[in-house]
């Protein structure tokens, strides 16, 4: 089996943790990972950002990037990727016809790609997977209501309309989790059968929990005072705003506690990129009087990421939307519990009281309480409902099982 997939503006290879690279290209990469140790092939099609990059890199021999090229070789913001979708669809078919290649499935991620993916399938009549990772609709409403400055109607209505597009013309969707299956169905007037849940996962070997005072003397943190973790991108809609006036009312009970935040870019063109955004935190910090206690670590290696959740004692994830969210997962996967907005696909990975707890989203008294809560109860009393969760849920090798017997039946289908 050979799979085409295509994740124009997330390049799996790219530098995690800046503005344009994130749960998207970890999904992708994984994916294509564990998809190849069960003998699948995956060519992932992404867009050729930058000059320095190679055209084609072979992670395995299984699984190849493929850089399309498709307007300048140089950074562009993604809302620019409509421009380019033709050039996209135009160079994929090219290399498809040069090589002589035969895809079984055409998987795409995010709207840009499932439009490419449509042009794509036309010509070599292979059925379409599409992973939305995104919804217009949801993201619009999040920005009206909390961001009105920021919206652009007429790119959200385009968006809105491509989006139904692929919804209906796609083979198959594939939803994250069973939240974002229902407001798919209900979004684009879906039939049940139309949308398939298979989770996001977390690779164990690298997620793995060490104990915390050792990943505290590995990453010379300090011994007897409370950490609390954020993992991710540093821009708005990820609430680190919130996180901050949060973290004050924590100072109130646990003084001596310390807010790591993980993230950003490490490159000058990506640092940049969510420049003002940092800035914009720090002066929070310093108006709010903790900035002593908050740290802004850059981004960190994947493969060591998991010391850093196993030295906190809790990890925060207060996006005011958030799809799926493999931060959770990550972290849980290390024993360590989450306070996560109660919004789209967190409120199905995190299980409240449970694997750690679930907070309004934007409302930092919310998150403070809960935070305080975790705290106090201590990462033990929840460390093997985390690991349960993750290992029953969330394990890669289990969900590259699903999407085998997923993809086989959708070949089956077309014979």
């Amino acid at each position: 089996m050979r799979i085409l997939l295509i994740s124009d503006h997330a390049d799996p290879l790219a530098e995690i943790g800046s503005k344009e690279a994130g749960g998207q290209n970890i999904y992708v990469f994984y994916l294509a990972k564990f998809l190849s140790k069960l003998e699948i092939a995956v060519d992932i099609f992404t867009r050729w950002d930058r000059k320095n990059k190679k055209e084609v890199v072979k992670i395995n021999k299984r699984i190849r990037v493929i850089r399309v090229k498709a307007g300048p070789k140089r950074y562009m913001p993604r809302d620019n990727f409509l421009n380019v979708i033709d050039e996209f669809a135009n160079n994929l078919l090219r290399r498809i016809e040069k090589e002589k290649i035969t895809y079984d499935i055409i998987h795409t991620n995010y709207w840009f790609s499932g439009l490419i993916g449509l042009k794509v399938a036309k010509k070599i009549k292979k059925p379409v997977v599409h992973v939305y990772h995104s919804i217009g609709k949801i993201r619009y409403k999040t920005l009206v209501k909390f961001k009105k400055q920021d919206v652009n109607n007429l790119f959200f209505r385009k968006r809105m309309e491509a989006e139904k597009e692929i919804a209906h013309k796609a083979d198959q969707i594939i939803s994250t989790s069973p939240i974002e299956k229902k407001l798919i169905k209900n979004n684009f007037d879906l039939k049940e059968e139309k949308v398939k849940v298979i989770p996001i996962g977390v690779d164990t070997k690298i997620f793995k929990p060490i104990a915390k005072e050792k990943a505290r003397k590995i990453l010379k943190m300090k011994r007897n005072i409370k950490y609390v973790l954020y993992v991710g991108r540093i821009e708005w809609r990820k609430g680190i705003g919130t996180l901050l006036f949060a973290f004050r009312e924590v100072l109130k009970n646990y003084p001596k506690a310390e807010l790591l935040v993980i993230g950003g870019g490490k490159s000058k063109s990506a640092k940049k990129l969510d420049q003002a955004e940092r800035e914009r935190l720090k002066n929070i910090a310093k108006k709010l009087k903790i900035e002593s206690k908050v740290f802004f670590l850059g981004a960190k290696k994947q493969k060591s990421l998991y010391k850093y959740y196993s030295a906190c004692d809790v990890c925060v994830v207060p996006s005011y939307y958030e799809p799926f969210g493999i931060v959770p997962i990550e972290s849980m996967a290390c024993a360590t519990p989450v306070v996560a907005s109660k919004t789209g696909g967190l409120q199905y990975s995190v299980i409240n009281g449970k694997t750690g707890y679930l907070a309004k989203a934007r409302d930092y008294k919310d998150f403070a309480k809960k935070i305080k809560k975790a705290l106090k109860n201590g990462k033990n009393y929840y460390k093997l409902n985390c690991l349960k969760r993750v290992k029953n849920n969330f394990s890669w090798e289990k969900i590259a099982k699903q999407y085998q017997a997923f993809f086989n039946q959708l070949i089956a289908k077309r014979k």
